[in-house]
């Protein structure tokens, strides 16, 4: 579907004539709705696009959306922004920075209530079950709107794999395949690398945990109050990371960073294995010079039960608070809002980026026209979301200051890959001043 069409079919949609405005101008021009995006690339490229189409689709609002740095540094500048008394509409934020965002409460008003408040139908249900547990409050309300769904994936290249003497039509399924296969690239030189991941705490700690149903803190992983303790210093987790420090001996394993940097070494061809969101896909689709395949995260098979279904991850939309902001301008968040979760927004989001359709309707539409069908490999994360095993520990965590958590972990893992300590002394150290982290983040919120 091109762009011209989603803005159409969006419109009708949402009621709106696209060649006519909705409502009358009013003479001080058009009610301005920032919204701040964590995304670059592809991403980035098609929310810009997205708020250009609804602002053609009416006259009333124009929202603007602009990138305020990475997730992390766009956090700061919000709260900065909220204490200025001037924050955003709307922030894209991370599953990472949802126990911040969830504690937040004056700060923020659901995104139920802001439909509410407009007079706009919505329905909680209406999204993919494992996207309303992670945002959801216990009455069945949205605290954000869920937009760029993803969770854990392996992406493997095919290529490389039958230059190994490896089956591309059978991809590591479990740790000891994708560690045998990384080997065998290796020891053919079917690539220089074997294997690498980007965001380490997302996919090594938050990932691989809800993949084994292991908590990774008390409290039901901190969503049952702020006087959790983390524990995931445990004999598989060790395991995990002993496992990526042996394989640096001979680049079964190369490490590629904190964040999302370690894509461009399977996009290049170097590592013939990644782990990745799944909302990575279309940047690899477009730049990737080889044929490529999808494959759920790996699993440690001797784990009773597993593989457990992976967790939500990927950023949702949250509706900001501030002095002297406007019913007008709540409707127009609402009204923005009601846009990017249409079924041809959705839809068109999902294709292009390889992020999940947040909402059923657009993801029954996609298996409708056949979508997946055609394009094997696009359903392997829903289907690690929705059609495996839950647990106890398989819906997502609510932690205060997870985002330094996260760094904490990065580095006393990379103390290990640099081989400075045990991965064991890794998991401890990042596990003591993790906890540190959340006593002060407890001290802040009382």
């Amino acid at each position: 579907m091109n762009m011209r069409r989603v803005v159409i079919a969006a419109a009708a949609a949402l009621g709106l004539a696209a060649t006519a405005p909705a409502q009358a101008q009013s003479k001080a021009g058009p009610v301005e709705i920032q919204f701040w995006m964590g995304l670059t690339g592809l991403g980035g490229e098609l929310l810009q696009k997205y708020g250009e189409d609804f602002n053609k689709t009416q006259s009333e609002y124009r929202v603007v959306v602009s990138f305020k740095g990475q997730y992390p540094e766009q956090r700061a500048a919000a709260i900065a922004a909220y204490r200025a008394g001037n924050p955003p509409h709307v922030m894209q934020m991370f599953d990472a920075g949802s126990g911040d965002m969830m504690s937040a409460r004056g700060a923020i008003v659901p995104v139920s209530e802001v439909f509410k408040r407009a007079g706009l139908q919505f329905n909680p249900a209406d999204f993919i079950a494992p996207a309303r547990g992670y945002y959801g409050l216990p009455n069945g309300d949205l605290l954000s709107m869920p937009f760029n769904v993803s969770t854990t994936v392996l992406f493997y290249n095919r290529d490389a794999f039958k230059r190994a003497g490896l089956d591309p039509d059978k991809p590591p399924r479990t740790w000891p395949d994708l560690i045998k296969a990384a080997q065998q690239i290796r020891k053919t030189n079917a690539a220089p690398c074997g294997f690498t991941t980007t965001w380490l705490a997302w996919s090594m700690l938050e990932q691989f945990s809800s993949r084994h149903n292991l908590p990774i803190g008390t409290q039901g992983n901190g969503r049952a109050g702020l006087n959790a303790e983390l524990n995931f210093n445990t004999p598989l987790h060790q395991r995990m990371v002993q496992t990526l420090v042996d394989m640096q001996k001979d680049k079964s394993f190369d490490y590629g960073g904190r964040s999302n940097d370690a894509a461009a070494k399977f996009i290049s061809g170097e590592c013939a294995m990644l782990t990745q969101s799944s909302g990575g896909l279309g940047a690899i689709a477009r730049d990737a010079k080889f044929a490529f395949g999808t494959a759920q995260l790996p699993y440690w098979p001797e784990v009773k039960g597993a593989p457990f279904a992976t967790t939500i991850g990927g950023a949702s939309l949250w509706v900001f608070n501030a002095p002297n902001r406007s019913p007008a301008e709540f409707r127009g968040v609402a009204q923005f809002l009601n846009y990017l979760r249409s079924t041809p927004v959705m839809t068109d989001w999902a294709k292009q980026t390889g992020f999940l359709p947040a909402t059923t309707a657009a993801f029954k539409a996609m298996q409708d026209e056949g979508f997946f069908a055609k394009n094997p490999g696009r359903d392997v994360p829903i289907l690690s979301l929705t059609n495996m095993p839950t647990g106890e520990h398989t819906n997502g965590y609510r932690f205060g200051r997870w985002t330094e958590i996260r760094d904490v972990y990065h580095e006393e893992v990379e103390k290990a890959l640099q081989g400075k300590q045990t991965a064991a002394e890794a998991l401890h150290n990042a596990q003591r001043r993790g906890n540190a982290l959340l006593r002060a983040f407890e001290r802040s919120a009382s």
